[in-house]
């Protein structure tokens, strides 16, 4: 298992392309307060998220969402989103993109973290930079520079 520091979290990669003959990708993300990717889209693959822990709130196009425990939302390809932990405390996600890929984009965007246990590095300036420069390799657009 891969578990990578990007965007200020940290992400599991649970079961990759590898595993699912490329056909879907599941990760674990923590987010710390505040937490969560710059707004972005995707051109390959749509996403759901599940709410494991915490307070997440989810801007999918122009839909603001806010889910707690157990709440469950589904981001499309080419439409715009991202997500904030707004919680007080850690928030946990269960990721799922269809197809795989986007773990290869994680683990050329961040920084690899010894196991689940590790916490999240600081995300700065240099490494939005870098994502933004990789990212339409990986069919993926930043919109906006992170808040962390």
């Amino acid at each position: 298992m891969n578990v990578i520091s990007v965007a200020g979290d940290r992400v599991a990669i649970l079961l990759g392309g590898a595993d699912t003959q490329q056909q879907y990708t599941v990760m674990e993300a923590l987010l710390p307060p505040g937490g969560g990717p710059p707004r972005h889209l995707h051109h390959r693959e749509d996403e759901t998220f599940l709410v494991l822990e915490g307070e997440v709130t989810f801007y999918v196009g122009d839909t603001v969402t806010v889910l707690k425990k157990g709440g469950f939302i589904f981001a499309p390809r080419g439409i715009p989103h991202y997500f904030r932990n707004t919680g007080t405390g850690e928030a946990m996600l269960l990721e799922t993109a269809f197809p795989a890929g986007v773990e290869m984009f994680f683990a050329a965007a961040g920084k690899a973290l010894p196991d689940r246990n590790a916490q999240p590095l600081k995300f700065g300036r240099e490494d939005i930079a870098h994502m933004i420069a990789i990212a339409p390799s990986f069919g993926i657009e930043i919109l906006a520079q992170a808040s962390h």
